[in-house]
């Protein structure tokens, strides 16, 4: 074994030699090596089971200020030997704001007490031994007293004065090393001349390397950790998801964050009136709208089916619609804006396109909920397409994904009908989870934009997925940059490329 140690541990160890316990400290300053040095000695030589090592902490309290005001306060009467005006007291203590508070606490106390003195008030003292129970503390802290020994009265004067800035609680952590049965056993004599530990040409020139022994390297030593830069684990997944949507003969479609509420909401066949719409769920960029959207083409199709159903066969929404509503630039809400858009170019002609990008929703922050987040929507044009086909198509997705658990639950969405939620059940959360809607889109979006064949549509959420890959039970765990459990992603991706 002696053979395989650095020189760094054979030093390090020579001191340990004979098991007792050595605090570190005195490791440094027995082998003349720097902290530095010692410390990853001792972490080689605890790896190899060659040493143990114990931590204690001790915790201490220090005096950040003067004695409290309350006392100055009455040691100033004491020494004056007779009541004091407010006026000399405030002199003593130091501001208004401190003599007030001292004189608060003092006399809450019962130490002091308030006289009247002619046209002045005067405070006198009372209970002279009052404050002998603090007096105490702050003797017993002066000379180096622990925490831990101080009687309990004075443990909760000792957290009033930490708190008021008086008092400071530090902590000081102690490591002592000592050699394990191994470890006394490594550092047999070594060989006369020692070890070479390297190979220099002056070395090979003199001829000193002949008759000695190289120092040889412990091939199964224990690798350290290495944690290079990598994506983060929400880029991977994106990746991944783009792989599987490719792979099943989609298209991807790019577009910009900031978009008009006609393509946001209106081509959704969304009323100008509905909640959704509302500045408590969208984020509206104040002052600036789109003066290109006009009532004529695709915009006044869209605009009739709001107020009548155009000819839909619906009814429509029944009021007014506003082009001055559908100009507003919103930051978008979901990507079905750039499907959507997307489905307005196509015509009668098939597609399968699909988006994976940022959308931005005001909402209030929980375990399932973002303001900020990835979504991924993708659409399906084809002649004859139903909801067998929808559900068919998710759940080969899914599973593409690697899940297994979820279920389809009909639900409303003022663009689809019939509308599905796909929702599959956390393990972590212990609750069902909705991952994201779906549905067929309605003749009243299809129609205006001039497409009449089935079109079959769908938006989850890439976090809420996430939640299920890595068993988190809070979508905020992503994003708050714990670097312990990123690394713990990486070794995850690793072992499951």
């Amino acid at each position: 074994m002696a053979a395989t140690l650095h020189p760094l541990e054979a030093k390090v160890l020579s001191v340990l030699a004979r098991g007792s316990w050595v605090d570190f400290s005195s490791i440094v300053s027995s082998t003349g090596l720097q902290a530095d040095q010692v410390r990853r000695a001792l972490a080689w030589l605890s790896t190899k089971k060659l040493v143990e090592t114990s931590e204690t902490v001790r915790t201490a309290l220090r005096l950040a200020a003067n004695k409290p005001p309350e006392l100055e306060l009455v040691d100033s009467i004491e020494s004056a030997g007779h009541p004091l005006s407010f006026e000399e007291l405030r002199a003593a203590v130091g501001s208004d704001e401190e003599f007030s508070a001292a004189l608060g606490r003092a006399r809450r106390a019962g130490w002091v007490a308030i006289e009247a003195a002619g046209s002045s008030r005067i405070v006198r003292l009372t209970d002279s031994s009052g404050p002998g129970e603090l007096r105490s503390l702050l003797a017993a802290i002066s000379s180096g007293s622990e925490e831990a020994s101080l009687p309990e009265a004075q443990s909760t004067i000792v957290q009033d004065l930490i708190r008021r800035g008086i008092l400071d609680r530090t902590s000081e952590k102690k490591v002592s090393i000592r050699t394990t049965q191994a470890g006394e056993n490594a550092l047999p004599s070594a060989p006369q001349g020692g070890y070479i530990e390297r190979i220099t040409p002056e070395l090979l020139s003199s001829g000193g390397w002949k008759g000695r022994p190289l120092r040889p390297l412990d091939v199964e030593a224990e690798a350290p950790h290495f944690y290079p830069g990598r994506r983060h684990p929400v880029r991977d997944f994106i990746r991944e998801v783009r792989e599987v949507y490719i792979s099943m003969g989609f298209t991807e479609l790019e577009g910009d964050s900031v978009q008009p509420a006609f393509w946001n909401f209106d081509a959704l066949f969304i009323p100008q009136d509905h909640p959704g719409r509302e500045m408590q769920d969208t984020f509206y960029l104040r002052g600036l709208s789109d003066s290109g959207i006009n009532r004529s083409g695709v915009v006044g199709r869209v605009a009739s089916t709001h107020e009548n159903g155009w000819t839909t066969g619906s009814k429509g929404w029944g009021y007014g619609w506003q082009v001055e509503e559908a100009r507003r630039l919103v930051l978008r809400t979901h990507n079905t804006v750039l499907t959507v858009r997307a489905l307005s170019e196509s015509g009668e002609r098939e597609a399968r396109v699909f988006a994976v990008s940022k959308v931005y929703r005001n909402e209030s922050l929980d375990y399932k909920h973002l303001a900020e987040f990835h979504q991924m929507d993708g659409i399906m044009v084809g002649e004859g397409l139903n909801v067998r086909h929808l559900m068919g198509f998710l759940a080969q997705f899914y599973k593409k994904l690697g899940m297994q658990d979820f279920k389809f639950w009909p639900t409303y969405f003022p663009y689809t009908e019939p509308s599905l939620e796909v929702v599959g059940y956390s393990e972590a959360a212990k609750d069902w989870i909705e991952l994201g809607g779906s549905g067929l889109f309605r003749p009243e979006v299809t129609r205006p934009l001039g497409v009449k064949v089935p079109v079959l549509a769908w938006g989850p959420g890439i976090e809420r997925l996430m939640l299920f890959r890595y068993g988190l039970d809070d979508v905020r765990s992503l994003y708050n940059g714990d670097l312990g459990w990123l690394r713990g992603r990486a070794e995850f991706a690793s072992r499951n490329p």
